[in-house]
């Protein structure tokens, strides 16, 4: 999608839509899928709708130069969107009973240090390991432009806060995207000393974190669009423009239930309100979690010594 979020035009031509290239939306992987997508209005389809029956409305006029076009059908017809003129703003999003759902430890890797020796011994822990900080919504209601349906959410302060990874804004591009993951490296390089006769285990432990909470996003549509409807072979058919709050209130004032909940229009303004539900999972902190195991050496002395070997005299990991 072309469009600037912060206040700047559109700069280029939507892709004409043909009975041949229109992509059937796909639903959301979400238990409430279907739902969802009845609940996001199709914007373009709102706008060729619009610009078939001014079509039409020309067409039924005696004497109208549009005769030859008098066989046309809609479904046959392709429809170019200009938005050079449209633009399109999104204001803060608000987010709303924001809490914590759980403390998860996670261990992701562990290692075994034993020491058979009479002194004590140290060993090396150095490695790497990774999580993931994950961002998951479920879209209620919104807009889209076609097969696009756009959502930019702002990280909420309470999670911002925490530096959990997450950038500033989590971007998601279609209805069939509600999930959005960044990867964290965890770095360790400890020392462990293992005293005489024992053994450690040394477990690397990553603690997650998950929240969840509902967020409302506002997005603001005002300017002029223009819509070119074209026969199949690409003849001109009749050009379309046409302020975008005008075009709005025409289905707000036939009560289109498309619009209802979604749309509303302030002046020469249209606002379209998303809603949904969001999660975010992330690892919150890191720690090394020691245990020692006392080792009976005499018992495994004798056992070394029946095997015909004798007591190691250092220790080992693994």
């Amino acid at each position: 999608m072309a469009f600037q979020r912060n206040g700047s035009p559109y700069t280029g031509t939507a892709s004409p839509r043909t009975p041949y290239n229109m992509a059937p939306s796909s639903p959301p992987s979400s238990p409430s899928g279907g739902a969802a997508i009845e609940r996001h209005i199709d914007v373009d389809a709102l706008l060729e709708d619009y610009a078939w029956m001014c079509f039409a409305d020309s067409r039924s006029i005696k004497k109208a130069e549009l005769s030859q076009f008098k066989d046309v059908q809609k479904d046959s017809a392709i429809f170019e969107i200009n938005r050079k003129r449209l633009i399109l703003t999104h204001e803060e999003p608000k987010f709303s009973n924001v809490q914590q759902t759980g403390v998860r430890p996670n261990t992701v890797f562990k290692s075994v240090f034993t020491n058979s020796t009479k002194l004590p011994q140290s060993y090396s822990l150095k490695t790497e390991r990774t999580s993931e900080s994950i961002c998951g919504v479920v879209r209620e209601q919104g807009f889209m432009f076609g097969a696009e349906a756009e959502l930019t959410l702002k990280t909420p302060c309470e999670i911002a806060e925490l530096k959990t990874g997450f950038k500033h804004e989590v971007h998601f591009n279609s209805l069939t995207e509600n999930t959005k993951s960044e990867v964290l490296t965890w770095g360790v390089d400890s020392n462990i000393v293992v005293n005489s006769g024992c053994q450690t285990v040394a477990s690397i432990v990553i603690e997650e974190l998950s929240y969840k909470g509902t967020y409302q996003l506002d997005t603001t549509l005002y300017g002029s669009v223009t819509i070119i409807v074209k026969r199949r072979d690409g003849v001109t058919i009749m050009p379309v423009t046409g302020n975008i709050a005008t075009i709005f209130q025409h289905y707000m004032n036939k009560n289109d239930k498309r619009l209802q909940g979604i749309v509303s229009i302030q002046g020469n303004k249209v606002k379209l309100t998303s809603k949904g539900s969001c999660q975010f999972q992330f690892a919150m902190k890191q720690y090394v979690d020691l245990k020692d195991i006392d080792l009976d050496l005499h018992a495994q002395a004798g056992r070394l010594q029946i095997s015909g070997t004798h007591p190691s005299t250092t220790g080992y990991y693994r």
